[in-house]
């Protein structure tokens, strides 16, 4: 199948209304109906502002996060669409690609 790889990425300290964004982002996802996601903690991440983000020993806060889903075009457009609208302050890597189910789930 063709669809979209979708990758929201911030470090765990980032907020929408009070909560982390990728949960945010999560829930938003969840809400339109989509079932699948994958969360990725990262060692270490260079944001645009060149800070560099990583998870310590004793702070957990900066550790930086991806938040991945394989969705199609159209709830690729619908997902993006919404998070844009609700002004979520993440970085987001969309590209194309194919995909396939094995076996039953």
């Amino acid at each position: 199948m063709k669809g979209f790889e979708i990758i929201f990425m911030a470090p765990r300290s980032r907020r929408h209304d009070g909560r982390p964004v990728l949960d945010a982002v999560a829930q938003l996802a969840k809400s339109q109906g989509v079932t699948r996601m994958t969360r990725r903690d990262a060692v270490s991440g260079v944001g645009a502002n060149g800070h560099t983000h990583s998870a310590h020993f004793f702070e957990q806060t900066d550790e930086p996060q991806e938040l991945m889903f394989v969705l199609d075009g159209g709830e690729a457009d619908k997902l993006m669409r919404a998070v844009e609208d609700a002004g979520m302050n993440v970085f987001c890597v969309r590209r194309q690609i194919d995909y396939w189910q094995f076996g039953g789930e």
